[in-house]
């Protein structure tokens, strides 16, 4: 099931749930605070690789997942599984477990400030944290990939015959974050950067320029959006 209202101005967040009830509720909540454009409720894929070929094919901000995703569905896979496979691909990208099994939860994630519960006496006062929360990282987020690419812009307007060692290895150092984040297709390749920062510039110097270029058009296209 899925659920999507577009709006250009706010982040998109998705969330993954085996419960219906459970995924209209944070659809309700979502929507309610106000943070959220399009808000995009998903059940898991049986498979954990097509659940993340499913979400790597989607452009949007933030990844919320139920921790116990097998309690109605046939999964073998965890919300915990879910996330650290996502972020394997996608690094440091905003990630949320929300969990009834708080205790479980918290020592199966690799980091236990993802995790937050569902059931709890001051519940909205909870659920509204959690909301924050995801606007906050993914405001953070953004800002990272703004400046990488702003500082890149900058570096490859320098004439390039004119570029220095060290500006060479923040070029290799800001493309690989951004490969990080993007989760690139197609990265430079490591051999180009190694021969710039050995001082191969003739062979490998264009190479690596024509994919930096084109992951600040990925990473820009990404956060217009």
């Amino acid at each position: 099931m899925e659920i999507a209202v577009p709006d250009i101005e706010l982040p998109m967040i998705v969330y993954v749930d085996e419960d219906e009830d459970a995924r209209e509720d944070f659809y309700i909540d979502a929507k309610k605070s106000g943070m959220f454009g399009d808000v995009v409720i998903l059940s898991p894929e049986p498979l954990i690789s097509d659940m993340l070929d499913l979400l790597l094919n989607m452009n949007f901000d933030a990844l919320v997942s139920d921790f116990r995703l097998s309690d109605a569905s046939p999964v073998e896979y965890s919300g915990t599984d879910l996330v650290d496979a996502f972020l394997a691909i996608r690094s440091d990208f905003p990630c949320f477990i929300r969990t009834s099994y708080d205790n479980d939860a918290l020592h199966a994630s690799n980091d236990v400030n993802r995790v937050y519960s569902k059931g709890t006496k001051a519940g909205e006062q909870v659920e509204r944290s959690l909301l924050e929360r995801i606007s906050l990282q993914i405001e953070r987020h953004r800002k990272h990939m703004l400046e990488w690419c702003e500082e890149l812009d900058d570096i490859l307007k320098i004439d390039r015959a004119k570029l220095s060692a060290l500006q060479i290895e923040r070029i290799v150092e800001l493309d690989g974050k951004i490969e990080a984040h993007l989760g690139a297709d197609v990265p430079v390749a490591v051999e180009a950067k190694k021969a710039l920062l050995s001082g191969d510039f003739a062979e490998k110097q264009h190479e690596l320029m024509v994919e930096t270029e084109r992951l600040i058009a990925e990473m820009k296209q990404a956060l217009d959006e």
